[in-house]
């Protein structure tokens, strides 16, 4: 990297200021250090000795290693995800691609801005770490230094991701979806490959097991000492394998992205559309299944017209990407079922039960709030609210509309997972009660998803807002609960981590399925009880917030 695209530059100097006076950053610095300081607090030792060959020093160490990983995957990538596009919508962007300033001069602006920022969230836990040091048990060369090296690359890496997406984005809400699910596929699902090969060898293992470098799981299992863990899975490599894939990935995305700043690729013209007549058109329905150029057919008086509305403007409710997705949707299902059906009768229903309940989860997390966070939000940013607000359709009639629309998507991609568990209760008949209470406690995740992010959509003015107020809502309910299932025993208690878990709706299927660390909770029905609720409670306060914003001025 040459001198001159950091110092002097001022797109640097821009972006930092700007990011530096909002109170969201401190906001978000607040937190870090709160739960990084409160995670060594609760675990440390009433006595004061210092601990040099017991793992209870790791007690302290793996749960506050895996609180900042998941703070990077969620404060990191929000800024640089709208980023660009939001200089496009602006109109600034051409201004800065005509300027003086070359596009790896910008690249490298906006890329070190979103990179020191992170340094500054990162170095806030460093006391946390201090303490973790004095305690005994871990030295800097084998933990701490690499788990800060770990973050670092984390922040670079997905900072990239973000500005890759955001110069092919059109709307800053579509940016910000589409980061997040790359970088749950970074770091979640490149671990699926090396599932569905196993321990086996050949090309395909090999494969397998270098994509998994990509993923900081393995990385942190080998910093915090755990790799007993995940050596069931097969993964063998460290945080020195990860550190090259990020480097490469991170190169890989900033030449993508440079390439892209260009003038005359960002223009897009818009297709002139072209009228056809009956035969091509028959044809090409008849090639393609679906014509999305038709001209489609009136609403039918039984139908909810917000709920066709929905489904015909927004991009996943088409006809032609239906079938895309469950055709994908497809695919999934019959990975699912490979894994299930080899994993059942060798590794153990055990073994295999908790990868696939995080895999639905993990598909509910990726889908539903993209899709709940735009409902209300994508109106009042667009004005179509005003128009929602003098027609006559009745305002449970809009909400029932616009819920539904989402519900049935993400009913679309949970019975896509399904054929897995009709597998295994092929293969084992007494599984028969625990999967159908599996596949409640994920029809209350479906409602809790749905409902706490339609709720955050009415409360915002825009889209990327309540689409990261979403994730990082769900994402705190879904993976902050299992940071206090991590630190159980000390200091938390049996009954207060069940109690806590029962707000989780993925911790009440895998304590169905008998899952390693679940076998001890009882949570149904009283999980589901507690997920109805909170799912009623979020409803009634849609409800009202609706019924406000659809009143005259």
């Amino acid at each position: 990297m040459n001198v001159p695209a950091v110092s002097g530059n001022p797109i640097l100097h821009r972006e930092l200021l700007d990011r530096l006076r909002s109170w969201k950053t401190a906001a978000a610095i607040l937190a870090v250090a709160v739960v990084s300081s409160g995670l060594v607090m609760l675990r440390w030792p009433t006595d004061a000795t210092v601990d040099i060959v017991s793992q209870g020093t790791q007690l302290v160490f793996r749960p506050l290693a895996c609180a900042l990983t998941l703070a990077v995957m969620m404060l990191v990538p929000a800024f640089p995800a709208t980023s660009l596009v939001a200089e496009r919508r602006r109109g600034t962007l051409a201004l800065l691609l005509n300027s003086p300033l070359s596009a790896w001069q910008i690249y490298c602006g906006k890329l070190l801005s979103n990179v020191l920022l992170s340094l500054v969230l990162i170095s806030v836990s460093l006391p946390a770490l201090g303490a973790c040091l004095a305690m005994g048990g871990i030295t800097m060369q084998q933990h701490v230094g690499p788990l800060l090296l770990v973050l670092i690359a984390l922040a670079v890496q997905y900072s990239a991701v973000g500005l890759w997406i955001s110069i092919r984005s059109s709307t800053a809400d579509a940016s910000l979806r589409w980061t997040y699910v790359a970088i749950m596929a970074l770091a979640v699902l490149s671990v699926g490959p090396l599932v569905l090969t196993g321990t086996l060898s050949g090309i395909k293992a090999t494969l397998a097991q270098i994509l998994t470098a990509v993923s900081p799981i393995s990385a942190l299992q080998q910093i915090t000492a755990s790799q007993a863990s995940v050596a069931e899975l097969g993964l063998h490599t460290g945080w020195m394998e990860f550190l090259i894939a990020s480097c490469l990935v991170t190169a890989i995305l900033a030449i993508l992205t440079i390439r892209k700043l260009d003038p005359i690729l960002l223009d897009r013209p818009r297709p002139a559309g072209k009228i056809v007549s009956g035969p091509p058109s028959l044809a090409r329905r008849m090639a393609y299944l679906v014509d999305p150029e038709r001209r489609k057919s009136g609403i039918a008086w039984w139908l909810n017209p917000i709920l066709v509305k929905e489904f015909r403007t927004r991009k996943f409710g088409r006809l032609h990407w239906l079938i895309r997705l469950v055709s994908i949707c497809a695919i999934v299902s019959l990975m699912l079922t490979v894994v299930a059906a080899t994993g059942t009768v060798s590794w153990g229903v055990e073994r295999i039960a908790g990868p696939l309940v995080l895999m639905q989860i993990g598909l509910l997390l990726l889908v539903g709030p993209s899709l709940g966070a735009n409902l209300i939000a994508a109106e009042v940013e667009s004005g179509g609210w005003q128009l929602l607000r003098v027609s006559p359709i009745s305002t449970i009639r809009v909400l029932s509309g616009k819920l539904m629309s989402v519900v049935w998507t993400l009913l679309l991609v949970l019975l896509a997972t399904l054929p897995g568990y009709l597998v295994m209760s092929y293969i084992q008949p007494s599984l028969a009660g625990q999967i159908s209470n599996v596949v409640v406690s994920l029809l209350f995740a479906v409602a809790l998803v749905v409902s706490i992010s339609a709720t955050v959509s009415a409360f915002c003015r825009s889209t990327a807002v309540a689409t990261a107020t979403s994730y990082g809502i769900l994402l705190t309910l879904f993976a902050g609960t299992l940071l206090i299932w991590m630190a159980r025993g000390k200091p938390f208690g049996p009954i207060f981590v069940e109690r806590v878990l029962m707000f989780n709706p993925a911790a009440l299927a895998l304590s169905e399925m008998g899952a390693p660390g679940f076998q001890n909770y009882d949570l149904t029905p009283g999980g589901w009880w507690v997920s109805g609720v909170l799912a009623l409670v979020c409803l009634l306060v849609l409800s009202i917030r609706t019924w406000l914003l659809t009143r005259p001025d």
